[in-house]
């Protein structure tokens, strides 16, 4: 991120630039930056080389990332010495340019690293708890689409409300109490997500039966796009991998398979030559 006079914001794309805006006001860092600008009453012009790595539409936050990279940053660079909740707050509103509302969930992530809880909008306030260093395996779609959050239904049964509030708190104590398998058991149940957004994805249940049949302890859809995480003992990591990598292509789905780990670890500077 560079600061200069041309009163105009810049974004040239790094890595997977498929689908993948320019235009500031439909690209979640650039729309952030625009916000962040107004807050500020300045019309400095900002020039930013996302590296992104992860392909559009996936549902493992991306956009949130780099939304949350250019408030961080541009708040280094104008020494604004914004707060981590104002900051998370300008940046979720970054988010309309790809789901078309602003939200706090990725963004607080990426900010904060470990398990986050919005508990307020008005204002932006977050709760942030330490995560053990769980295995995480995903499969990713190579060809996606826009984010599947338009196709959560606005209403919901007081029945199916009740039975995901009661698996959200069982997710929180999990977490807490750094119990794996149990946080597989929950994240494996999902009554408002899960049966609209896997029907974008092809085998979706077979996929899932495949893998919890593997070992996993837990397997659900990752966000709004289309994209499957699954949860397991470090040491069957490779072997929940292999499964996910086979389960997609006998669906006949181009995909990538990623290997990672829960983190604590927020948004940090790097210093690059």
């Amino acid at each position: 991120m560079q600061l200069n006079d041309s009163d105009a914001i810049t974004i040239n794309i790094n890595g997977c630039r498929e689908d993948i805006p320019e235009d500031p006001q439909k690209n979640c860092a650039g729309l952030a930056i625009v916000d962040l600008l107004k807050e500020v009453n300045s019309n400095i012009g900002v020039l930013i080389e996302p590296r992104k790595m992860i392909t559009v539409g996936a549902g493992l936050g991306s956009s949130g990332a780099c939304a949350s990279a250019a408030v961080y940053g541009l708040n280094k660079l104008l020494n604004l010495n914004f707060g981590m909740d104002q900051m998370i707050e300008i940046a979720s509103r970054g988010e309309i340019a790809s789901g078309s509302v602003a939200h706090a969930d990725n963004v607080a992530g990426a900010m904060l690293g470990g398990f986050v809880i919005v508990k307020s909008y008005q204002p932006v306030e977050v709760i942030r708890i330490g995560v053990p260093e769980i295995p995480i395996v995903i499969g990713v779609m190579k060809k996606t689409q826009r984010t599947t959050r338009s196709l959560i239904p606005t209403s919901m049964a007081l029945d199916v409300v009740k039975e995901q509030l009661a698996l959200c708190s069982r997710v929180v104590h999990a977490i807490m109490t750094g119990d794996i398998e149990e946080l597989g058991r929950v994240i494996s149940k999902d009554f408002i997500s899960e049966p609209v957004r896997s029907r974008s994805i092809p085998g979706y249940s077979t996929i899932k039966k495949k893998l919890l049949n593997g070992g996993a302890y837990g397997c659900n859809v990752s966000g709004g796009g289309l994209s499957v995480f699954a949860i397991c003992d470090r040491q069957g990591t490779h072997d929940i991998a292999e499964i996910m990598k086979h389960s997609f292509a006998e669906q006949n789905i181009d995909s990538e398979t990623i290997i990672t780990y829960a983190s604590n670890q927020g948004i940090r500077e790097i210093f690059c030559e």
